[in-house]
């Protein structure tokens, strides 16, 4: 029998799970070995859950106050164009995919519009994306202009400055199009750097959300990252370091870009075991459920089967990507017309 007291077991989950495993620790703190006090058991945060934390934030910045729904350049009035019939649930409370989505989609607008405003400074020619494309600028003159639009389109130093300047001559619309504008592309990057398993960059961004959660009232995320963070770079031995880095994302399909936090894949076992063969009815009961969840992967295996064999093509049900383009266009539109992203010399426009 190997001896197992020098090992450790990582314990991945949301913010209740933490909780309930330092009540036990704190309980047992008072037992002789290490392994009574559950001392083997290191808790890590789930990326999934701190993913949902960071869109509900942006929600509670720009969506939730009433007073953030008033100016056309608003990220509500952005809803009326890109989800017009669903104002009132971005309103109350959208859930996290309608969030993802509202992120992804409103940011690529407000960024393509920033290329609008850009080009047409550098060229009045250029009073269109299009008219910039038929130009056919060089790979160096697109880097050039993407650098430009990261000093000038994205709030930095510079807008402490902004704001103490006289009433007359603030634009608080552009501030608060720079602060958006940075918000989104900073849940871009925390998106991007867990499906790419970029653990360096992931950290960084945490970093930068644990001022978030602290600001928009989420003080138990902002503590328990801040915690996790100091624990993996102060506390733990290298060893141990390493073992978290490396484990806090994995990635369920092997495909690139595909890279998951564990609490996705316990989400998803989740649904599995309770919601798809956990019973219906009378038979939807705690007994049903532990009895078939040893059996869920063997489920999903047969249905694999019988798909192969009866040469079904689509062996999933995802859906494509939404053709967004006439949505964009009539989103283009509207930032024409009421563009957070052009600097005047004061709010009344």
């Amino acid at each position: 029998m190997p001896d197992i007291s020098e090992y450790v077991v990582l314990f991945h989950g949301d913010l209740g799970t933490g909780e309930r495993l330092q009540a036990i620790q704190q309980r047992r703190a008072i037992e002789k070995s290490p392994w009574n006090r559950f001392q083997h058991v290191v808790f890590c945060p789930g990326l999934f859950h701190l993913k949902m934390a960071s869109a509900d934030a942006i929600w509670r910045t720009f969506l939730h106050p009433s007073t953030a729904r008033e100016d056309e350049t608003s990220l509500m009035h952005d809803v009326g164009v890109l989800r017009p019939r669903e104002t009132g649930i971005y309103g109350s409370k959208p859930g996290f995919r309608r969030m993802h989505q509202l992120i992804t989609y409103d940011g690529i607008c407000r960024r393509l519009d920033c290329w609008r405003v850009e080009v047409g400074k550098n060229n009045p020619m250029h009073n269109s994306l299009e008219g910039f494309a038929l130009a056919e600028p060089s790979f160096e003159d697109l880097q050039t202009t993407a650098n430009q639009l990261a000093k000038d389109y994205i709030a930095n130093h510079q807008l402490r400055r902004m704001r103490k300047k006289s009433q007359a001559q603030r634009d608080q619309q552009f501030e608060n199009g720079l602060l958006l504008n940075k918000y989104m592309l900073l849940y871009e990057e925390l998106s991007y750097a867990m499906n790419h398993s970029d653990i360096g960059r992931l950290e960084t961004c945490i970093i930068t959300w644990i001022l978030m959660f602290k600001a928009t009232g989420k003080h138990k995320y902002a503590a328990h990252m801040t915690e996790f963070l100091c624990n993996v770079h102060f506390t733990y031995p290298p060893g141990l370091r390493k073992a978290v880095r490396y484990h806090i994302i994995i990635n369920p399909t092997g495909q690139k870009g595909k890279f998951r936090g564990v609490d996705w894949c316990v989400e998803l076992n989740n649904l599995f075991t309770k919601v798809i063969n956990g019973g219906k009815g009378s038979n939807h009961t705690i007994e049903r459920i532990i009895l078939e969840s040893p059996l869920v992967q063997v489920y999903r295996n047969l249905h694999s089967t019988f798909e192969k064999n009866f040469m079904h093509a689509h062996l999933t049900s995802r859906h494509a990507e939404a053709d967004m383009a006439k949505t964009f266009r009539e989103a283009a539109k509207h930032m024409v017309e009421h563009s957070p992203n052009v600097q005047g010399g004061g709010d009344d426009r």
